[in-house]
């Protein structure tokens, strides 16, 4: 698996690399860390660089920036490579979020791991800007970290029935999960609440028996979509656990996380109400900003 871990020396960059620690990776495990010297551009196409002088004076700013990249690298590195994987330091120059995910796409990454606040954010948001685009752009499989473990011990697994719950299911495996780490999932029951929503037009008395059908059918297949994927994780050995919620899945979701304090939710980029054509599915994104606790959002593997 190939990893690619963006850092900008905040504390949730230390975050990320306790996070991959805990995971507990597999030795031919690809790690490559990353940092974006940011090169912006303010009102007035002006660049700090342009303020700088002769070339020589920009030429030692660049050096000199260059060398600080490098050093903020190294600790990351070092713990990661004492953990047993291989990891590579690398230094870009330009917009981050930009960066991070063209070096994603030309490795080919199987996951990208980002802090969810990075140095120049405000404590006001739930989310960084480069942490917000990540999540919502990149190829892969992202990594949105809010704390740092020091191992993983609980998983919630937020499951739909959609391909992309069947694609998180299969990443989680192939990762794969510290063996000793329990694995929750679940799922979102709330066909009888979306009628009255959806139908508005419904003549909710004549029409009682018939969501009660619906209810009782959504969840039969509630459970046997918990059974299927626990089966995957039990012939792996791991000790599994499912529930069935009922409500709107984001609002479920984040409710039973607080009420588990897993070291990290897991769910599909996109669910089954998920339109192709959008990046990141509604359930995901509000999972992402208002979670307390790191957050995998799953895609689909590299063609």
């Amino acid at each position: 698996m190939k990893i690619l871990v963006a850092v900008d020396g905040s504390a949730y960059s230390e975050m990320s690399t306790k996070t991959l620690k805990a995971l507990q990776l597999p030795p031919q495990t690809e790690v490559t860390v990353m940092t974006v010297v940011p090169e912006h551009t303010f009102l007035g196409a002006i660049t700090l660089n342009m303020l700088r002088g002769t070339a020589a004076a920009r030429k030692r700013a660049h050096k000199a920036q260059e060398q600080k990249a490098a050093e903020l690298l190294k600790k990351p590195v070092e713990t990661l490579r004492g953990s047993g994987v291989k990891a590579e330091s690398l230094v870009c120059w330009g917009r981050p979020a930009e960066e991070i995910m063209k070096q994603a796409h030309e490795m080919r990454a199987d996951l990208v791991v980002v802090g969810a606040k990075g140095m120049g954010d405000s404590p006001r948001f739930a989310l960084g800007s480069v942490a917000q685009k990540v999540m919502k752009y990149a190829s892969p499989s992202v990594l949105l970290v809010r704390e740092g473990p020091t191992a993983i011990r609980r998983v919630l697994l937020a499951s739909d029935g959609s391909k992309y719950s069947d694609v998180l299911v299969q990443f989680l495996l192939d990762l794969p999960l510290p063996r000793k780490a329990q694995v929750i999932m679940v799922t979102a029951v709330h066909s009888h609440i979306a009628a009255v929503v959806k139908m508005p037009t419904l003549d909710l008395e004549t029409n009682q028996q018939l969501l009660a059908e619906l209810q009782a059918a959504e969840e039969r297949a509630a459970r046997q979509l918990l059974n299927r994927a626990k089966k995957q994780f039990r012939e792996k050995g791991y000790v599994t656990e499912s529930l069935i919620l009922r409500g709107e899945p984001a609002e479920e979701i984040l409710v039973a996380a607080e009420t588990l304090h897993p070291e990290l939710v897991a769910l599909g980029a996109k669910g089954l109400t998920g339109i192709e054509a959008f990046l990141l599915g509604s359930v995901a994104q509000r999972i992402a900003r208002f979670s307390r606790y790191s957050v995998l959002l799953a895609r689909a593997p590299w063609p």
